[in-house]
């Protein structure tokens, strides 16, 4: 399929797009919503607080696997978290931007989603 556009003047031949169908073959699917880890294979500090998130990790792929993540996130002071460089950001890249202590932020998280979590395997 293909649609044309013109805006005013415009050449007609340069301003066409081509629309491409989804699961073409041969190109790649769309990425899988990252899984969560099975708890027991996480470290645990010596407070007992499961390490769920480190500071690696991106903040899309942390709400993707910890949704009620979101929530301490943007208590934290990370009121950004549906923006689109948060698909490619870590959490340490985002509280560098928001002058937040990386250790402190995933500490909190992960101390939120140790109590509501605990010892529960993928939902």
């Amino acid at each position: 399929m293909s649609e044309e556009f013109n805006a005013g003047n415009v050449d007609a031949e340069k301003i066409t797009t081509t629309q491409v169908e989804s699961n073409v073959p041969g190109e790649e699917a769309a990425p899988k919503k990252p899984e969560r880890p099975d708890p027991s294979t996480l470290n645990v500090d010596e407070d007992g607080i499961i390490e769920y998130i480190t500071p690696d990790m991106i903040i899309g792929d942390i709400i993707a696997m910890y949704p009620d993540a979101a929530l301490v996130l943007m208590k934290c002071g990370m009121h950004c978290l549906s923006c689109g460089v948060s698909q490619f950001e870590s959490l340490a890249e985002a509280c560098a931007v928001h002058g937040l202590y990386t250790d402190d932020v995933a500490k909190v998280v992960n101390d939120y989603l140790t109590q509501t979590l605990g010892d529960k395997k993928d939902e």
